[in-house]
């Protein structure tokens, strides 16, 4: 069965690891956990009880993370990225980030946090960010908009597909036309990637 990384509503009948808010939870086998930097308030509050029982029945949490462009002050996302991450260890649960002009501060943040499961959601960039990434210890969920890059993809017929996944996030599209369109640019069967990316879900979600 074919793997969605990230998502806000199922497309199919892939496995489709949800991102949604706490009353959203219950109506999705695989839901994460929402705290979208765009949505924060101004300031930084602690974490309620209702939220942290929340995470505790949430296969994940996120889409969460950090962004330059939308939300509160940089200082407040970054006080809520520590928050949520400290949670996150503290009830074992993988994470999905977001990031927008930020990944500096975004691995300084997993830094002071070790031994998390992170997954860099909705990446579009160059192959030496992705690298940079799984150096860290990141899995990276690619966006369908970077399927058009033959560099990218070059580069992972090059260097495999250790912490790779695939996602629809807000697209109409299922994770099955996206793998099908990933394995035709890696030049492998779609059932193959599918097989390779399902065992990378398990393990990112620490199943």
């Amino acid at each position: 069965m074919a793997s969605d990384f990230h998502s806000h509503r199922p497309k199919s009948a892939a496995r489709t690891l949800v991102s949604c808010r706490a009353e959203e939870l219950p109506y999705y086998p695989l839901a994460s956990l929402e705290l979208h930097p765009w949505f924060l308030p101004e300031r930084f509050e602690p974490f309620s009880a209702a939220f942290r029982a929340a995470a505790r029945t949430a296969a994940a949490i996120g889409e969460a993370g950090l962004d330059r462009l939308r939300g509160p002050s940089f200082e407040v996302q970054v006080q809520y990225l520590d928050a949520l991450l400290e949670l996150a260890a503290a009830e074992a649960k993988p994470v999905v980030l977001h990031c927008v002009r930020a990944v500096p501060e975004l691995l300084a943040a997993v830094k002071r946090h070790p031994g998390t499961p992170c997954l860099f959601h909705g990446f579009r960039g160059k192959p030496e960010l992705l690298e940079e990434l799984r150096r860290h210890g990141f899995y990276v969920s690619l966006n369908p908009a970077v399927l058009g890059s033959m560099p990218l993809f070059e580069h992972l017929r090059r260097t495999g597909l250790d912490r790779i996944g695939f996602e629809t996030d807000d697209t109409a599209e299922t994770v099955e036309a996206v793998l099908a369109r990933a394995a035709a640019r890696l030049s492998m069967p779609p059932a193959v990637l599918e097989a390779v990316t399902d065992c990378t879900f398990e393990h990112f979600l620490g199943r």
